[in-house]
C-alpha cells in the first residue's frame, strides 16, 4: 500500500462529497494501474457522515485493528 493511493482516495471525496455520494471505500474495489487508483465496484450510495472515507474506509487502508480482523478472519 502506498501512501499516495491514501492521497488519491481522498482526491475523489472531493468530487463525491459536493455531489452527495458515497462509494464502497474497501480497498479491493480499487485496481491499480500505471500508479493511478480506480474504483472498479458498482456501489454508490446517498453520502452519509458515518461511511465517508475518513469514519469508515480509511480503517482498511492501514494495519488498523479493523484491517487487522479483516486480514486474520479472510486468510
Amino acid at each position: 500500500m502506498k501512501d499516495d493511493y491514501v492521497s488519491q482516495v481522498k482526491d475523489m471525496c472531493r468530487l463525491l462529497y459536493p455531489s452527495n455520494t458515497n462509494i464502497d471505500y474497501f480497498p479491493t474495489n480499487f485496481v491499480v494501474r500505471d500508479g493511478l487508483i480506480y474504483y472498479i465496484d458498482f456501489e454508490c450510495n446517498n453520502y452519509m457522515d458515518e461511511w465517508n472515507f475518513e469514519n469508515w474506509g480509511i480503517k482498511y487502508w492501514s494495519k488498523t485493528p479493523e484491517f487487522m480482523e479483516y486480514w486474520n478472519s479472510h486468510r
